[in-house]
């Protein structure tokens, strides 16, 4: 199983006056930022197959601008993503997952946590997710625990530079 991890894009500061933290939306540079960055992921042709999202505001944009980019379906929302929730209930939401490359919207320092628990690491990551950031691991079989091969690790920079932009 091919797992791509993707933190949500540039969203509105938290502390932002009159916008509670749950609530925050990316901002119009970050939807653009992440569009060019998601049209460079396009380009390595993963085989992504499905996209789950954090309900959040800020993930569930950024899943939508994945799908769309992918040509795939409409992201499917789940709980399990949320802040905090990611790293120990993992192991439950890819038994949930139906594709064999879903990719996993979410957030920091959520995704890093997960990274390691793929790579078999003991007390979490040093890898830090930057936004709209994407991390590809190859899992030798659904669920964990099992060691996975970390196969891309790309700064959204480095995507938008692959997308020719």
């Amino acid at each position: 199983m091919r797992v791509c991890l993707v933190r949500h894009g540039p969203a509105v500061p938290s502390g932002t006056e009159g916008v509670a933290e749950p609530d925050r939306p990316l901002t119009p540079g970050g939807r653009k930022k992440t569009a060019r960055a998601f049209e460079g992921l396009r380009t390595l042709e993963l085989g992504i197959d499905e996209i789950w999202t954090s309900p959040l505001p800020r993930a569930l944009e950024t899943a939508k601008i994945l799908a769309r980019a992918l040509k795939l379906d409409a992201p499917q929302e789940s709980d399990l993503l949320l802040p905090g929730s990611l790293a120990e209930n993992l192991p439950d939401l890819l038994k949930g997952v139906q594709g064999k490359a879903p990719a996993l919207v979410g957030h920091e320092p959520d995704l890093s946590e997960a990274l390691g628990l793929c790579l078999g690491a003991k007390g979490g990551s040093s890898f830090r997710f930057r936004k709209a950031g994407v991390a590809v691991v190859e899992l030798p079989r659904p669920g964990l625990p099992s060691v996975g091969r970390l196969l891309h690790f790309l700064a959204p920079a480095v995507l938008r530079a692959l997308g020719g932009r």
